[in-house]
């Protein structure tokens, strides 16, 4: 006898193809915690917030804790009910819904750079926020190869035009996922039109007026009606890149570590950044930059870089602007720091006691510190006023008691201080006498101990501190 009990539909293929790159995604991170989703509102997002608990229902493991984030830009006047929207979904699907609000500034990069970056960063505060072990996107194949249509047309190098990567470290120790990154858009429509989901539609995405707006409504298109199913091939030729890009960033990583072996925190051999391959040079000059938070130059840029860093005297001076930083060279050694401001001309100051003068014109404070050992007189400080100035060329300075006096340039040598930042040390006079040079120190003969004495020193402000 046939059993009446009804067995359960069986799942719709589409579906259980979405849910099980998802669950997938988040078994092969091994997150052990919080999934926080990046939750726009959006027909994407909705999709993947909706099967994040659906999962969680089926008590699949990893789902058991979600909540979503929604990053409000305040570019559209829409925005407000867009966030009424996602607090809808969120309370309906009992999920905690975390909103950002964010200031968009455009910059070189344009409002979509400048959109995105801000993104990301309230992504990363919402993370560490409620100690996510991963956060996911929505993503997906078109976005990726929408992605690497932008990035080839404004000359990306390898790791620029892999756009989008499935799974990588993120702020806090928290994984970022992209569960769906191999799933074309087409079948992520099906899936909220299956579902019935509802969802906001940011107009925006089809601007034709933005980069990614136009790729979308005429590029991509065209290109699928040249070659239907083009998709597949652009994702794979994407994943090779992808493949070599991580080959290229160990071979750069190892090459870098080579070069930085036994140097001072954050400088880089030059002797044997040329021992490498030209090809390679470039490489782990632009690992060494990013490794201390410099974006990456442009190429001519970089190779401004290697040609003054390399085929240049070594005596001779090398100043290149990177973003906020200068790449300077020393003593073989290639070195990066804080973007300086020229100072010039002459600054007096009247000492009255105090612990400290701040001197802008040359950024910084000239401290005046009681010693028992060797310093000034009080009383002779206060009684001229100070100048600070810059160096003239041809001044004597004797530092120490039992050596002669020698050329400024020559004791600068001695004391090991770079060309480029002698300009910034000031020189004290008192009454046309040099009595002090910051970095090298009083003049030995205008110094005695026995007590109640001062002793000067230069401290620059913490921004102007060379870096490493």
């Amino acid at each position: 006898m046939a059993s009446s009990r009804k067995r359960p539909p069986k799942p719709d293929p589409l579906e259980q193809r979405l849910l099980e790159a998802l669950r997938d995604a988040v078994a092969g991170s091994a997150a052990t915690g919080p999934l926080l989703i990046a939750f726009s509102g959006g027909r994407d997002s909705t999709a993947l917030l909706d099967a994040a608990c659906r999962l969680r229902s089926s008590r699949v493991a990893g789902f058991a804790e979600l909540a979503a984030v929604h990053v409000h830009h305040g570019l559209l006047a829409e925005a407000d009910d867009w966030q009424q929207a996602c607090e809808r979904t969120c309370a309906r699907l009992d999920v905690p819904l975390q909103v950002v609000r964010v200031r968009v500034e455009a910059r070189g990069g344009g409002i979509e750079e400048a959109a995105r970056e801000a993104r990301y960063g309230a992504l990363a505060e919402a993370a560490a926020d409620c100690a996510a072990a991963a956060v996911l996107t929505a993503h997906h194949l078109d976005d990726r190869i929408e992605t690497f249509l932008m990035q080839w047309m404004r000359g990306a190098g390898i790791e620029g035009l892999t756009g989008f990567v499935a799974a990588r470290g993120f702020a806090g120790g928290a994984a970022l996922l992209r569960p769906w990154l191999a799933v074309p858009r087409a079948e992520i429509e099906q899936y909220v039109a299956r579902r019935d989901l509802a969802y906001v539609d940011d107009p925006s995405n089809s601007e034709p007026r933005l980069l990614r707006g136009a790729l979308r409504a005429r590029v991509v298109p065209a290109l699928r009606a040249v070659r239907p199913g083009f998709q597949r091939g652009a994702a794979r030729s994407i994943e090779l890149l992808a493949e070599s890009a991580e080959a290229l960033h160990e071979l750069a990583a190892a090459d870098l570590a080579t070069c930085t072996e036994d140097a001072p925190a954050g400088m880089l051999w030059l002797e044997r950044l040329a021992m490498l391959p030209p090809g390679r040079r470039a490489v782990t000059v632009r690992a060494w930059l990013g490794a201390q938070g410099v974006p990456p130059p442009s190429r001519a840029r970089l190779a401004q870089v290697l040609m003054q860093a390399l085929g240049s005297r070594a005596d001779a001076r090398m100043k290149i602007r990177i973003g906020s930083h200068e790449v300077r060279r020393h003593r073989g050694l290639l070195l990066l720091r804080a973007a300086q401001t020229e100072y010039r001309g002459e600054a007096t100051i009247h000492w009255r006691g105090e612990g400290e003068i701040a001197v802008p014109s040359w950024g910084g404070v000239l401290r005046f510190e009681p010693t028992e050992a060797e310093g000034f007189d009080p009383e002779w400080l206060a009684t001229c006023p100070l100048q600070l100035r810059g160096r003239g060329g041809g001044e004597r300075f004797k530092p120490h008691a039992l050596r002669p006096s020698k050329t400024l340039k020559r004791l600068f040598q001695d004391a090991g201080i770079a060309e480029f930042e002698r300009g910034e040390l000031p020189l004290v006079w008192r009454d046309g006498r040099l009595i002090f040079v910051a970095g090298l120190g009083a003049d030995a003969r205008l110094v005695e101990a026995g007590g109640g004495r001062i002793r000067l020193d230069w401290q620059p402000d913490a921004e102007l501190l060379p870096q490493g």
